[in-house]
């Protein structure tokens, strides 16, 4: 089975902006080079270095942990000249502009990747155009799922109880039955994030269910949360697009794909209404549509290799760019047969 991310150099990720730069603005833009650490870990060590709230610190995409990145982050309450002097492991921050508007979840163009894929023998490594849009691990961790299920159930007990944060723990310990309080503790877009995993992984679901149905099975790959499946007509689906589910979802014009989202909701005891979360307003999310498919923009595959970590193996090295809020290791699932 091939290996990735081994070493944190075998993924680097390279933002593609997608802010308007300023000769003078009260916001700073760095670029901020991180290896070895999710976006928001670093963001809070930043806050605390600086001594900034962590929401004066914006960016577009949460980064992998494992793996070198690249990407635009905006800040406020603080002077270009201490944010340069600033000392934080395994992040550097580099002075990019001036802007008007801090940085903001979406504010990208795509991102390019430099993938090296290990430990293969003989598979094959093949040349795509488009890509299943399927979310993946990244975007679900351990118990984010679960944790997103209970929040829209409101059982906010139970989404504390497989929270493993510090202050979420210290203020149960002190106030034992507010949980509400306890969620509070913790950045909104962290919160969102759980809401978000579950929405991705009911998208993935119904993803699944309908290329079953109307695609040409090429292969089926098995994740965190189920199974995945890679269809040989990808061309068929180009264009269509699948709603995620939210509040205010209308009816998607696909009478079938409604009737798959249907059962899923029949399946998790899930209403529209569920979406709507009263105590914490901000995670009440709407339902947007979502590509079935995304273009892969300049594939290159290098020559085969042999594997200095693995003994007797082989590594290729993959370059390629994708839009935003695509995930690179679909490609990888897909071209590696």
């Amino acid at each position: 089975m091939y290996q990735l991310k081994q070493l944190p150099e075998d993924f680097i990720v390279i933002e593609r902006p997608a802010v308007k730069i300023e000769v003078q603005g009260k916001y700073l833009y760095f670029w901020m080079k991180k290896r070895g650490k999710n976006t928001i870990d670093a963001v809070k060590e930043l806050a605390k270095a600086l001594r900034i709230r962590e929401k004066d610190i914006g960016f577009a995409g949460s980064k992998d942990k494992h793996a070198v990145t690249e990407q635009l982050i905006s800040l406020i309450g603080v002077k270009k000249e201490i944010v340069e002097e600033l000392v934080v492991k395994q992040v550097v921050l580099e002075f990019y502009s001036y802007g008007t508007k801090p940085i903001s979840l979406g504010d990208l163009q795509g991102n390019e990747f430099e993938i090296v894929v290990r430990n293969l023998t003989k598979e094959k490594i093949e040349e795509i155009t488009a890509v299943e849009n399927y979310f993946d691990e990244q975007r679900f961790s351990e118990n984010n799922v679960s944790i997103g299920r209970h929040l829209l159930k409101k059982e906010f007990a139970k989404a504390v109880s497989l929270i493993d944060d510090l202050k979420v723990k210290k203020y149960v310990e002190q106030k034992p039955t507010d949980y509400v309080g306890a969620l509070k503790v913790l950045p909104v877009r962290l919160l969102r994030m759980y809401v978000n995993a579950y929405q991705s992984y009911l998208w993935n679901k119904t993803v699944a269910l309908y290329l079953r149905k109307k695609g040409r099975a090429l292969k089926t790959v098995s994740y965190s949360e189920g199974e995945l499946l890679f269809v040989s007509n990808i061309e068929q689906f180009k264009d269509l697009k699948i709603p995620l589910i939210g509040f205010g979802h209308e009816d998607a014009d696909d009478e079938e794909i409604q009737n798959i989202i249907d059962e899923i909701m029949k399946e998790e005891n899930l209403s529209y209404a569920d979406f709507v979360i009263k105590q914490i307003p901000e995670l009440t999310l709407e339902g947007e549509l979502r590509k079935v498919i995304v273009p892969v923009h300049d594939l290159e595959i290098g020559r085969k290799v042999n594997d200095e970590l693995n003994h007797g193996k082989k590594k290729v090295k993959v370059n390629f760019t994708l839009p935003k809020g695509s995930y690179a290791t679909m490609v990888v699932k897909r071209i590696v047969c």
